[in-house]
């Protein structure tokens, strides 16, 4: 059998495969519902299932500078600390530095060290709470009356 001949054939058999699905298809649906008879659907959906976030959509640098501020720090620091937030973390709430003695942690980069006072003044319960920017924001507000910048010495010197 030549090629030309199998192609023709391949043709004519897809030809009329096409024929017999449209013609199937152009039949009307028959009738499956009763008057007055109560129908249930079963919808079944094709989006994936996620778990909600725990956590809140990230800021900018601007609306976490602005959260400071309402937070209690000065407005006149505004420039330097959003120098600092951008130098410590790039304003990733959830930036960790292993790096550093008992890891910084969150926008400001807040070193473990300073745990027991910041316990000792209720800011934070745990070490892990310093990624919750709100809480970071105001315990680098509290290290910042205690010490000033020094705290960030290498960032903003």
């Amino acid at each position: 059998m030549s090629y030309l001949a199998i192609k023709i054939g391949a043709w004519m058999i897809s030809g009329l495969a096409a024929f017999v699905l449209l013609w199937d298809a152009s039949e009307p649906v028959a009738p499956k519902i009763q008057p007055g008879v109560q129908i249930t659907t079963t919808l079944h959906s094709v989006v994936p299932v996620t778990v909600a976030p725990t956590t809140t959509v990230p800021k900018g640098c601007a609306q976490y500078v602005a959260d400071a501020i309402t937070a209690g720090w000065p407005a006149d620091q505004a420039p330097m600390l959003a120098r600092v937030m951008f130098r410590e973390s790039r304003c990733i709430a959830l930036a960790f530095n292993s790096q550093d003695p008992g890891g910084s942690r969150g926008l400001m980069q807040v070193n473990a060290v300073h745990e027991t006072w910041l316990k000792e003044a209720g800011i934070i319960t745990h070490l892990d709470d310093l990624f919750y920017a709100d809480v970071n924001i105001r315990a680098a507000l509290h290290l910042w009356r205690m010490v000033g910048w020094s705290a960030w010495a290498s960032t903003h010197g």
